[in-house]
């Protein structure tokens, strides 16, 4: 049976109105994240730890005091709490995944996530399950273009284009779920070379992680290599995690670096530019998933052994 807690999903639609700040600089995008660092110094949430980091560069940049601005309200919204239990980061901005336990960094990975025309939503959530070998379900949006191109080895289930598990499936090995997300995930990749380019912006809205494996095995307190194994059987399989796992995905133009100074993340979808406004979060209610037949594999909600 599957395990079922309450969580509620926020979208952003703009910006959050903020006093103004400090002059700040522009940093190197390169630069490495020291939210984890400085989070043992005393810091308790991801806002703070944004403006230590503006506060300890001087200077004067428009372009990063924008990306300041905008980063403090996406978060106010979203009210992420990285200090306690499991929770996953995943910044849009940055094209990476963050997982913390406790507010202590346990795995970082490249990301890919949505293109300009089909955006990766921010929203807060949760992961009941983690599917092993899933099967795609093409979503009705982009299921003509599917189809035009000769959908080889796609199947045709109650009216639903699906393909199969395997090495061409997009979804790559493992696909974690997020309860509410309006059919958002985080999952593999048929195509891992893409995570090597510098710009990520490639997917039509949900977020691939170049380390799903050991992602999803930390969250059901599994091996990396037992996971291979268990996905090297071919057998869809649903697991759900031993303990609740978070999951925000934001836009995070400005971040702290390991120096304790501001690091700048691309704009890729110009949220940084929007003037600034008050936007309530729409919560989105509970609604039925659509059905996913089993493919004839045994898929059974179950927890790791």
């Amino acid at each position: 049976m599957v395990r079922t807690r309450r969580s509620f999903v926020k979208t952003l639609a703009g910006a959050v109105a903020l006093p103004a700040i400090a002059a700040l600089p522009c940093a190197s995008a390169r630069a490495q994240d020291g939210a984890a660092a400085a989070a043992s110094e005393g810091a308790v949430d991801f806002a703070s730890l944004v403006r230590q980091a503006s506060l300890a560069s001087p200077g004067l940049d428009g372009r990063t005091k924008a990306a300041v601005e905008g980063t403090l309200a996406r978060l106010d919204v979203l009210a992420p709490d990285h200090a306690r239990g499991r929770f996953v980061l995943a910044n849009i901005a940055a094209a990476e995944v963050v997982a913390y336990e406790d507010g202590r960094e346990v795995l970082r990975s490249r990301a890919i996530v949505g293109a300009g025309r089909t955006r990766t939503p921010q929203l807060a959530s949760a992961v009941p399950s983690v599917r092993l070998n899933p099967p795609w379900y093409v979503p009705p949006s982009i299921e003509p273009s599917v189809r035009a191109s000769g959908a080889a080895g796609f199947r045709t289930v109650n009216g639903r284009l699906v393909q199969p598990p395997g090495p061409r499936n997009p979804l790559g090995p493992v696909r974690i779920g997020l309860e509410n997300s309006d059919g958002v995930f985080l999952h593999g990749t048929s195509d891992p070379r893409l995570f090597a380019r510098e710009h990520r912006t490639l997917s039509h809205g949900c977020v691939r992680v170049e380390r799903v494996v050991e992602l999803a095995a930390w969250m059901l307190d599994m091996t990396p290599e037992a996971l291979r194994a268990a996905v090297a059987t071919g057998r869809t399989r649903e697991l759900v995690p031993t303990q609740e796992v978070r999951v925000a995905i934001a836009y995070l133009t400005a971040w702290p670096g390991l120096d304790g100074r501001l690091v700048l993340h691309p704009d890729p979808y110009g949220l940084d530019r929007l003037p600034r406004r008050t936007a309530p979060a729409r919560i989105a209610p509970p609604r039925p998933a659509l059905p996913e037949p089993a493919m004839n594999q045994d898929v059974g909600f179950e927890r790791p052994a």
